[in-house]
């Protein structure tokens, strides 16, 4: 039977409005840089009645998809690229993962989980969980979400490994365990830049960590510089939950403390706590040196997320946070942290402790 123009024309359209209602997809949004829905999508995971090599080998996928999350963000990072997390060859990092010959992101890379469990985020279908941790490290349950969900339900099972997203994830809400559905919406429907306003869509949230806000920097920080990196949101001496410490302590609560001060010092090392408030002649004032230029290698949060910052240590602009020690997928250093602690004295901690280089 030979279908007339009009006729097919309606049948697409049909086809299209039923996979919208089905699937919630935008029709203005439906296409990711000019990506076709095949890219992702794959209606009965058959082609030409085989599995196509691209797709991932553990299938069907939930909301269709012809991959896992890990196996959509595998390779090698370079401009322009999809942000890619894991790799099958090591990432160019240098020292301290900023340099101009790297090819790491922010979060850094899961890459260096197999070299050591203590080396990143041992999360499911990508390294194997780690037996010396049977559950996340300073886990109290308490801290949660912008839509009150939490790691869990707030009870960690031991033995569990955190995933990408989902109740043990990060990403999305923790209201939902099926990954898909925790960040619905977030890849067709997300913001990008300046995210300002708390909101409990994963879409309209920094990086889809629900309710954080921040910015964000189109290259994910592949080539990071003072004028052009994320920024990241922070408020001094509280817990925030826009801030990015506050998805830190959604699972590592117990190390985030506000016990001690800049003039009695600290038990532990403070997070959340602006170094515009220590005294004019700290060591602190000197990060970035005299002009206090924004250091990538060492990030700042700030209360104001409009923009980059360029020079900081002017009130509400130099916020500790996690991430500015730790990258939040792995490193290659112990404790997913931004340079060798080993070093002597250790080379990203002078950034801010000047008096010690």
């Amino acid at each position: 039977m030979q279908i007339s123009s009009k006729t097919g024309k309606l049948f697409s359209v049909f086809s299209l409005t039923l996979w919208i209602f089905a699937f919630g997809v935008s029709v203005g949004y439906a296409a990711l840089d000019n990506q076709k829905c095949t890219e992702c999508h794959t209606m009965h995971r058959s082609q030409d009645n085989q599995v196509l090599s691209e797709w991932g080998a553990g299938g069907p996928y939930t909301a269709l998809m012809v991959t896992s999350c890990a196996g959509c963000h595998t390779g090698t990072n370079q401009p322009g690229s999809m942000p890619y997390v894991m790799s099958s060859v090591a990432p160019l990092y240098g020292v301290t993962g900023t340099e101009s010959n790297t090819n790491t992101l922010a979060g850094g890379s899961f890459y260096w989980v197999g070299d050591s469990a203590s080396r990143g985020h041992n999360v499911y279908g990508i390294a194997s969980a780690d037996p010396n941790l049977p559950l996340p490290p300073g886990f109290n349950g308490q801290d949660k979400a912008i839509d009150d969900s939490s790691p869990g339900g707030g009870i960690w099972l031991s033995g569990t490994q955190v995933t990408c997203a989902g109740i043990y994830g990060c990403h999305g809400t923790h209201a939902v365990e099926v990954e898909s559905t925790a960040i619905r919406g977030g890849h067709h429907h997300g913001l990008e830049n300046a995210i300002t306003t708390a909101s409990s869509e994963p879409g309209e949230s920094y990086r889809m960590l629900l309710g954080v806000v921040g910015y964000e920097d189109p290259e994910w920080e592949l080539t990071p510089t003072a004028t052009a990196h994320n920024q990241y949101k922070g408020v001094s001496l509280a817990r925030d939950k826009t801030t990015i410490s506050a998805l830190c302590t959604r699972c590592h609560g117990d190390f985030h403390s506000e016990a001690g001060s800049a003039t009695e010092g600290w038990t532990p090392h403070p997070v959340d706590y602006d170094m515009s408030d220590t005294a004019l002649d700290s060591e602190y004032r000197l990060y970035g040196g005299e002009t206090n230029l924004y250091q990538v290698a060492v990030p700042l949060a700030s209360t104001q997320v409009t923009a980059p910052k360029e020079f900081v240590l002017q009130g509400g602009d130099s916020i500790i946070t996690c991430v500015s020690c730790h990258r939040a997928h792995g490193s290659p250093f112990e404790k997913l942290l931004r340079w060798d602690y080993s070093g002597s004295p250790g080379s990203g901690c002078v950034y801010c402790h000047t008096s010690k280089s």
